[in-house]
């Protein structure tokens, strides 16, 4: 991982823990404008130590060592302790990330856990297992869905929490849905059946204007209307439309203007 790298992880946790709302904010806060920021994380221009000291002194737990040249591990603090009974009667330590601190995943012998503040719950595992439980949306629960989706605590009480198996982990909020129809199946591998379920990372919309590139399993958009299941085939800035293809052939390609869009999350596993 190189230095632009790094400092875009960091910049990821920094949103995820709701430091700051976007590149924007952070950016605001940091005493850089937005396009001098844009640079400087896109690695048009040298990353310099003053921009880490901002970094560090708006976040102690950050590592300054391990941003400047990969030195150790991108926070300082490690993982609460705490003695719980567990297995047997026995005590082992469990190491408990609380939500203030939820950084540093070290591996022990027994399990930690990782907390962000939409309800995601990460567990890590000795030798690289990882698992996420994350809250199920069916599609046909659009309108109970946009109601609460910024408040885990009302979708907590509307939507059942699945586990999920995963490869890599990656900060960010996850969500699965249950996909009704068949748009996206063409009856390719890698082509997703009526009824599946799929795991989904939330792409922020900082990132949205970029364009979106092709992906394996295709892409979640929570719109003002709907929950669709599409393939993101081009973005237009000049009339703010979305081109949406499916991978069944009996549905034809439409465009959907991206204001009326309030989530986009990037398929990454399915369950079928």
């Amino acid at each position: 991982m190189d230095k632009i790298q790094r400092i875009n992880e960091a910049i990821k946790w920094l949103v995820f823990e709701g430091l700051a709302k976007n590149h924007t904010d952070l950016a605001h806060k940091l005493g850089y404008k937005k396009s001098s920021f844009s640079q400087i994380i896109n690695g048009r221009v040298n990353i310099s130590t003053s921009f880490i000291n901002r970094l560090v002194t708006f976040a102690p737990i950050l590592n300054r060592k391990w941003l400047l040249n990969g030195e150790g591990s991108l926070f300082l603090s490690q993982p609460k302790i705490v003695q719980e009974e567990v297995l047997k009667g026995h005590f082992r330590g469990i190491n408990l990330l609380m939500e203030n601190d939820a950084t540093y995943c070290s591996k022990s012998e027994i399990p930690e856990f990782l907390y962000n503040k939409r309800g995601n719950t990460f567990v890590f595992y000795q030798g690289g297992k990882m698992n996420i439980e994350v809250f199920k949306v069916p599609f046909s629960s659009h309108n109970t869905y946009i109601s609460s989706f910024s408040d885990a605590t009302a979708l907590r009480s509307h939507f059942a929490s699945v586990d999920f198996s995963i490869d890599y982990f990656e900060l960010g909020y996850y969500q699965a849905f249950e996909i009704s129809g068949d748009t996206m199946n063409g009856g390719n591998i890698e082509d997703t059946p009526d009824g599946a379920e799929v795991l989904a990372r939330e792409i922020n919309k900082d990132l949205w204007q970029g364009g979106f590139k092709p992906t394996k399993y295709g892409f979640i958009l929570v719109t003002k209307d709907h929950i669709l299941h599409k393939d993101i085939t081009n973005y237009s800035e000049n009339t703010g439309l979305l081109q949406l293809s499916s991978r069944n052939v009996n549905y034809g390609v439409m465009e959907y203007p991206l204001e009326e869009v309030l989530q986009i999350f990037h398929v990454i596993k399915r369950f079928f």
